[in-house]
């Protein structure tokens, strides 16, 4: 256990802001892909990590290797929406400070929380191919809480560009960063 946290650590030394913000009203995040392997089940996972003001923060993401571009001719294939397509995995405590740093960034009342073990998504690929995860730039939207069971309806830009180490977190609409953080802390 230890020693995968320090094998985490690794590579901090190269670790950015992770707020890139270019409008005020939305929040853009992005963090550097500092490490990244298939599972037994082609899943693509990557640890992500970056700076929030003096924190670090990160936590793993995982992709399900069967996703496929959502439109066909311009068309929405309805087919293609992927329940758990995308998972985010907390690492502890730079987890925990993820959290912090979204709940700060996104000016929320959340008390600051623990990241979940496990946050599902469902997932609409909208640009890129994910059959070329290592050289294409996969752009999607990610849907937390999908059918409003538990009251966290919430939709997030997920996009990772896996040749350039770059994994970016961009909101859909600022009505959703309460619904977010739920979706990540609350099980």
């Amino acid at each position: 256990m230890l020693m995968g946290f320090f094998n985490f650590l690794k590579g901090q030394d190269n670790l950015k802001q992770i707020d890139i913000s270019e409008e005020p009203d939305f929040v853009g995040l992005q963090l550097t892909i500092t490490k990244y392997w298939q599972d037994e089940f082609k899943n693509h996972i990557c640890q992500v990590k970056g700076l929030y003001l003096k924190d670090t923060v990160g936590f793993e993401i995982a992709f399900r290797p069967d996703l496929q571009l959502g439109m066909i001719d311009g068309e929405v294939d309805k087919t293609r929406f992927y329940r758990e397509g995308i998972n985010l995995y907390s690492v502890g405590e730079l987890s925990d400070n993820f959290i912090k740093a979204l709940i700060g960034l996104y000016k929320t009342d959340n008390k600051p929380l623990k990241m979940t073990d496990k946050v599902e998504s469902t997932t609409f690929v909208l640009g890129g191919r994910p059959e070329n995860f290592d050289s294409d730039y996969i752009k999607t939207k990610i849907f937390f809480d999908d059918t409003d069971e538990k009251g966290f309806y919430s939709e997030w830009y997920v996009n990772v560009d896996l040749k350039n180490k770059i994994l970016e977190l961009r909101e859909k609409d600022s009505e959703y960063r309460k619904n977010i953080i739920n979706a990540l802390t609350i099980k």
